[in-house]
């Protein structure tokens, strides 16, 4: 592949994150209770409290398959957070 057509997929990538239309779940933005969800799982065995800064950037309130109450979150950033 050429330099130009892997930015471009690069670029594609990064909007179909920040619209919610990627097609991946890993290159999706979670949603509050997601975020919330994995960050109770990175304090166990709850020796340090969760930081719940997520919910700065809550952004409208959705329905999932797994929480009749979830809230869409604004992306903090273009890039992935790597793990």
């Amino acid at each position: 592949m050429t330099a130009s057509k892997d930015k471009d997929q690069i670029s594609d990538a990064k909007k179909q994150r920040h619209e919610g239309t990627a097609k991946k779940p890993e290159d999706k933005v979670p949603t509050y209770q997601e975020a919330l969800d994995d960050a109770v799982e990175d304090s166990f065995p709850a020796s340090d409290p969760i930081s719940p800064g997520v919910a700065e950037k809550a952004d409208r309130q959705v329905s999932t398959a797994k929480d009749d109450k979830d809230w869409k979150l604004k992306p903090g950033s273009e890039e992935k957070k790597k793990p």
